[in-house]
C-alpha cells in the first residue's frame, strides 16, 4: 500500500489544475440552458387581452372629462359685479349657486344660496327679494338681511355662509367690477330659537323675487344617466321623488305604474321622518313627490346634498 500511495501521490504532483477551478466551485455546476420553447396558444391570447384593457383603460381616463363636463353649469373663475344697490345670482366655477350682491355704500357681499335650515335632510335654495332687500328661504320662509344675517321667521338656525373673494378690477370710482371668489366664511350665529314659531312675514311683497336659472341643456332628464357620466360638481336633473315604507329614498325620472324608471339613490334625506311627518299625512301630495328641478352632487354612485327650491329653467 506504501509503494502505490506513493505512485498516485507523485501523479498528483505532476497533475495542473485548471485556472479557472475556484470560480467553478463558487459558481457550482454548470448546466446547459433549456431549449426556448414557443409560448401556446393561451399565453399569447392571456397577454393580448391584457393589453387590450390596459388600452381601454387608459382612453377611458383620457377621455372621460370630455365626455361628463358638458352637462354641468359651472360658472366662470372670474364673477362680474352688478351696480350699487343690485344683487346677481352667479354659480361657482363648481356650479355652487351664489349671490353676489352690491351694497349702497359700495362694498361687496357674496352670500351663499343655500339656507342654513336643512328640513329632513334638503337643501333649500333662498331667493332675493328687492323690495325688503332680503334673501328668503324658499320652503319654509326664514328672512336674511343683504349680507347673510338672519332676520326673522324660521326655522333657520343661523345665518347665511358668505364667501372671501379677491377683487380683480376696479371701476374710476373705486367699486368692484370683478371678483375672485375664494374659500366659504361661517355664517352669523344668529337664528331661530327651536323652541319658538317666529312671526312670519309676507314672502316677498310687491315685486318678483330674484333666483336662479339654469339654461334646459344643462339639465339632466335622467338620474340614472346623471349618476352614471359622474360629473364633477353641481348639476340640474329633473325628477319625482320617490320614498318607499322602509324610507328607501330615490330620484326617478318618472313613476309609472307605481315603478321607479330611470332612478338613482338619494343620499342624506330622512326618508323615515319625511314619509311619517310629510307625505303620509297629505294624501294629495306635497311640493317633495312632484316632478321638480332638482339641484345634486353625484357622489360614490349616488345624488348628494339634493336641493329642492325655485330654480327655473331657460331656452
Amino acid at each position: 500500500m506504501t509503494e502505490r500511495w506513493q505512485r498516485e501521490m507523485a501523479k498528483l504532483h505532476r497533475a495542473e489544475l485548471p485556472a479557472d477551478l475556484w470560480e467553478r466551485i463558487m459558481e457550482g455546476p454548470r448546466l446547459q440552458p433549456l431549449p426556448s420553447r414557443n409560448p401556446s396558444r393561451v399565453i399569447v391570447a392571456a397577454t393580448a387581452l391584457a393589453l387590450f384593457l390596459a388600452a381601454a383603460a387608459l382612453l377611458w381616463v383620457v377621455f372621460t372629462p370630455f365626455r361628463t363636463t358638458g352637462r354641468t353649469f359651472g360658472g366662470p373663475d372670474v364673477i362680474h359685479v352688478p351696480l350699487r344697490g343690485e344683487v346677481s345670482p352667479v354659480f361657482l366655477p363648481d356650479g355652487r349657486p351664489v349671490f353676489v350682491v352690491h351694497h349702497e355704500d359700495g362694498t361687496v357681499s357674496v352670500v351663499d344660496a343655500f339656507s342654513s335650515h336643512r328640513a329632513w335632510g334638503f337643501e333649500e335654495p333662498v331667493v332675493w327679494c328687492p323690495s325688503t332687500r332680503q334673501f328668503v328661504e324658499w320652503a319654509h320662509e326664514a328672512h336674511f338681511d343683504e349680507y347673510g344675517t338672519w332676520v326673522s321667521a324660521g326655522p333657520a338656525p343661523r345665518g347665511l355662509a358668505t364667501f372671501a373673494f379677491q377683487v380683480v378690477e376696479r371701476d374710476a370710482a373705486g367699486d368692484p367690477t370683478s371678483i375672485r371668489i375664494g374659500a366659504m366664511r361661517a355664517p352669523d350665529p344668529g337664528g331661530s330659537a327651536p323652541i319658538t314659531e317666529p312671526s312670519r312675514p309676507p314672502f316677498c311683497p310687491g315685486g318678483e323675487p330674484v333666483t336662479f336659472t339654469v339654461e334646459a341643456s344643462q339639465v339632466w332628464d335622467s338620474p340614472a344617466a346623471a349618476v352614471a357620466a359622474q360629473p364633477e360638481g353641481w348639476i340640474a336633473v329633473n325628477g319625482t321623488l320617490s320614498v318607499a315604507s322602509d324610507g328607501f329614498v330615490q330620484l326617478c325620472s318618472q313613476i309609472s305604474d307605481g315603478r321607479c324608471e330611470g332612478a338613482a339613490v338619494v343620499r342624506g334625506i330622512d326618508g323615515v321622518g319625511l314619509l311619517v311627518n310629510v307625505l303620509l299625512p297629505y294624501p294629495n301630495g306635497t311640493g317633495y313627490e312632484k316632478p321638480h328641478l332638482w339641484l345634486a352632487r353625484v357622489r360614490g354612485g349616488v345624488l348628494d346634498d339634493l336641493a329642492i327650491g325655485d330654480i327655473r329653467t331657460a331656452g
